[in-house]
């Protein structure tokens, strides 16, 4: 008896199978099915920045470098009689044994691109038409089997604005995020901020210029804060998703602290000592509340606004370097 060829079903999250497995089977009885749990955030893929920076001229532009992160395993389950099973598959091998590849989620931030850096990464070279997309409305049967009859190819318009958005964003914060590594390390060492895992992210900088002025503040205050980001009104409006990772990487770092005057799911917080030390050491032209509005404007127009971003970039590292430079002239003297 002939082995049924593969077919590599790629989903967000775990919970996709209780939504998607009964659908599937019935869809393509004639394969062998696999499920890839592919999420959006840094749990299989994540930056490569390079460790040699000798050479380098800064502020420094480069197209995004990807790694593992952590183990190529543990994230292929198979499917069989309409139950789950996790395999030790790594996601490199079930990718190069499939016949086809299903991209099956909704297109939410980060998740186009997630999938396609699985791929490349996955697969390298190897010819990619066998791309399927279903992007159903809801969890809703009816919208998942309309979704499953009527798959899209690699092509599809949905999928490759997402993707384009999507590139565009992570390209900014891999630039972003490793300028802010290198220019504003002697910031912090000055400040006494010691916390190694810190970095000054996008949003993480601009909060932290935004609570500069406030005290007794909750974790509820910064939520709404970073949801409902207010620009200047020259640009989109835009929120970012709230992450507790930012108070939390802000308290360990020990800029702000728990000022006890809080409870325990709603804890109140100031600025520490050192806090208020770092922002000497801070460029105030680093601050820009209208930069979500102005990458979510680059996003949209992307690959067009390519050099836009990059003159931004540079002259936003431009001014800490600068900052920092004419700092330590004058307190040199």
């Amino acid at each position: 008896m002939n082995k049924k060829p593969n077919l590599v079903i790629v989903i967000q999250g775990d919970k996709y199978f209780d939504f998607f497995k009964n659908e599937v089977q019935e869809i393509w009885p004639s394969h062998s099915i696999y499920f890839l749990v592919n999420y959006s955030g840094p749990i299989i893929y994540k930056f490569d920045y390079t460790k040699d920076i000798e050479g380098l001229t800064f502020p420094h532009i480069a197209e995004p470098l990807w790694k593992t992160e952590g183990k190529d395993t543990g994230f292929v389950w198979h499917l069989e009689n309409k139950e789950v099973t996790k395999t030790d598959y790594s996601n490199t091998s079930i990718l190069k044994s499939a016949e086809k590849i299903v991209y099956m989620s909704f297109l939410g931030v980060s998740l186009a691109i997630a999938f396609q850096v699985l791929i490349e990464q996955s697969l390298g070279d190897i010819l990619t038409d066998n791309y399927l997309f279903c992007h159903p409305k809801s969890f809703d049967k009816k919208d998942i089997l309309f979704s499953l009859n009527n798959q899209k190819t690699k092509d599809d318009p949905i999928f490759q604005e997402q993707l384009k958005l999507d590139t565009a964003k992570r390209y900014f914060e891999y630039n972003f995020n490793f300028n802010s590594c290198i220019l504003f390390k002697s910031a912090l060492t000055k400040a006494e901020i010691e916390f190694e895992n810190f970095v000054f992210t996008k949003y993480v900088l601009q909060l932290f210029f935004r609570l500069q002025n406030l005290s007794d503040f909750s974790e509820h205050d910064v939520v709404d804060i970073v949801y409902n980001w207010k620009g200047t009104g020259l640009y989109p409006e835009t929120g970012s998703p709230y992450s507790g990772t930012m108070i939390e990487n802000l308290c360990q770092a020990g800029i702000i602290e728990d000022n006890g005057q809080g409870v325990l799911d709603n804890k109140r917080y100031d600025i520490s000592k050192k806090g208020k030390n770092l922002f000497k050491y801070m460029s105030p032209d680093c601050k820009d509340i209208d930069q979500p509005g102005k990458l979510l404007q680059w996003q949209q127009n992307w690959p067009e606004s390519k050099q836009e971003m990059d003159r931004y970039l540079i002259d936003f590292f431009t001014k800490q370097m600068e900052f920092m430079s004419s700092f330590e002239v004058q307190n040199n003297k």
